[in-house]
């Protein structure tokens, strides 16, 4: 940091030490700029966020958990203004307690957030929790660390949630259950440090468990219930989580289950570990029976698990003749290679190729090389990729497929292998989709291609919020107004600022009804505190623009 840049840090942070008698509350414009994101977020607070306390006997619900406020933060990093709307967009009510948080906005502080080397305001979103006090402290029995069992439990949902059940013995005995959801499934015994039980019997008490409700459920559908059970000696105490922050349980119960989990390793079972293999084979477990088949479908399914283990199923007998569950009990069956490629589990794909996957009686088999090109593709790991075109023989896969449209509603039609290209939900996932239609193009596949419905690859970046993507599909020459699925541009696709400023900037065309006060594109960028764009719209509307697009 050099000295010019440190000084002006330091005279911002001083700056932001001057409190305002009051912060008002934000209009529409002063809730446009720059939204960093929840990390980012916790590494500038310069504070502790507070967390309101009710009386036993309170009725609470907040969809986020507690008082949800948006903040504009200054670039001197202090609160210039505030909302208080919650996640549906609702003006949340106002009582005394968090009147007094609001109060005390002008105290809250926040490191500089920097972009592109200078000090810049931010918009902000913080929850701050609401918790109801207990009725009256019921101090837990003491007993024996052997006559401790401590168990959590989650539910199932309506999507993806796993589902399963740990159990926790003082003596060092430790019970995991996998119901659904999760690469282990069953009931399996395994071993843990007694140690680790003492410390969360010890969390416990710190936490006061002992005197929280037996159940704190929100009046909403189709989530997970977490159920922590604590059994001393012949005494026990549940409490029922069914978004029970939402109702006024305390935090600590949140993190009182995550504890659990550390302690009970439940991440190498949800997604298989060399630990979790490492004791399913202790218990005796028959990793050639079918189930062992089934494990080592789901885990290779599953971008999270982790390759060494799915390398030492096979090597403990695990058959590779069987097919993937896909999404780990989904309802479509596909070969184990195209679940590793899709998974980006190279050593996986390494192993099954070296046995002869893409081969039908010796012989290298089109088809086959041709459907696991596809999986690669669609996992979005360039090397794998690479790995597919290099292993076939003397003919490499075809460089266009089947297409019928996502919904199979449309007429088939030989589109661009570019097209199968799909960012995961999880953005943590690594994802090489640039670099991957870059290769793909010095084979010969076109970027401005149409699939069968409509979708190109320029809607396929913008979609990802993949900024680089569309810079380089932009700078070859693709057309930034080009229509996809339902004719819409790929501006209409854009998930990021910087992502929707290149198609703006470039050209894209937009019509007048994205561009007017209630337009599509307005909304989504109010909604997303998209500054630059909101500017961007309102040069559109200026007199002179209109002459230049009376459209």
């Amino acid at each position: 940091m050099d000295a010019k840049f440190a000084a002006t840090i330091l005279m911002l942070s001083l700056a932001g030490t001057i409190h305002a008698a009051d912060v008002p509350e934000c209009t529409a414009r002063e809730l446009l700029g720059y939204s960093p994101s929840k990390p980012e977020i916790a590494a500038h607070r310069q504070f502790a966020l507070p967390v309101v306390k009710y009386s036993h006997g309170t009725k609470l619900m907040a969809y986020a958990g507690g008082l949800a406020l948006t903040l504009r933060i200054e670039a001197a990093g202090n609160v210039a203004c505030f909302a208080m709307a919650d996640e549906w967009g609702e003006r949340q009510a106002l009582n005394d307690q968090r009147r007094d948080v609001i109060g005390d906005l002008s105290n809250w502080r926040y490191a500089p957030f920097i972009r592109d080397g200078a000090a810049t305001a931010a918009i902000v979103k913080e929850v701050v929790g609401e918790e109801e006090l207990p009725g009256s402290v019921s101090e837990p029995p003491v007993v024996s660390l052997q006559a401790v069992m401590i168990g959590l439990q989650r539910s199932g949902c309506f999507g993806p949630c796993p589902a399963y059940k740990v159990e926790l013995y003082g003596d060092g005995h430790a019970v995991f259950e996998g119901q659904g959801d999760v690469d282990v499934l069953g009931k399996h015994s395994y071993s843990i440090d007694p140690e680790v039980v003492a410390k969360l019997v010890d969390s416990m008490r710190t936490k006061k468990l002992w005197s929280l409700r037996d159940s704190y459920r929100a009046a909403v559908t189709d989530n997970s219930t977490y159920t922590v059970t604590l059994r001393l000696g012949d005494q026990v105490h549940v409490i029922e989580d069914y978004l029970g922050r939402m109702v006024g349980m305390p935090a600590a119960v949140t993190a009182f289950e995550d504890a659990i989990d550390a302690a009970a390793g439940s991440n190498g079972w949800i997604n298989l570990s060399l630990a979790a293999v490492n004791d399913l084979w202790a218990e005796g477990f028959e990793f050639s029976s079918k189930e062992g088949g089934m494990l080592l479908g789901r885990a290779a399914a599953n971008p999270k698990s982790d390759d060494d283990a799915l390398v030492k199923l096979i090597g403990l007998g695990v058959s590779t003749d069987t097919v993937a569950l896909d999404g780990r009990g989904g309802e479509r069956r596909i070969p184990l290679i195209d679940a590793a490629l899709e998974s980006g589990h190279e050593k996986l794909a390494a192993a099954l190729i070296e046995r002869g996957t893409l081969q039908t009686r010796g012989t290298a088999d089109q088809a086959e090389k041709d459907r696991a090109f596809h999986a690669a593709i669609a996992g979005g790991k360039l090397s794998l990729v690479q790995t597919i075109w290099d292993t076939s023989g003397s003919s490499h896969p075809a460089l266009t497929f089947p297409d019928r449209g996502r919904e199979n509603m449309y007429s088939e039609r030989e589109s661009p292998v570019t097209l199968l290209l799909t960012r995961p939900f999880d953005r943590k996932q690594a994802w090489q989709g640039r670099e991957i239609a870059q290769w793909l193009a010095e084979k010969g596949c076109d970027l401005s291609a149409h699939g069968a419905d409509g979708r190109t690859l320029l809607h396929i970046a913008a979609q990802a919020g993949d900024a680089q993507f569309v810079r380089y599909l932009l700078e070859q020459g693709v057309d930034p107004s080009t229509p996809g699925e339902f004719d819409l541009p790929a501006v209409g696709s854009a998930q990021d600022e910087e992502v929707a400023m290149l198609l703006l900037q470039a050209g894209s065309g937009v019509s007048a009804r994205y561009v007017a006060d209630n337009g599509q594109l307005r909304k989504f960028a109010e909604y997303r505190h998209w500054q630059r764009v909101i500017e961007w719209l309102d040069k559109q509307r200026s007199p002179d623009a209109a002459k230049r697009n009376p459209g």
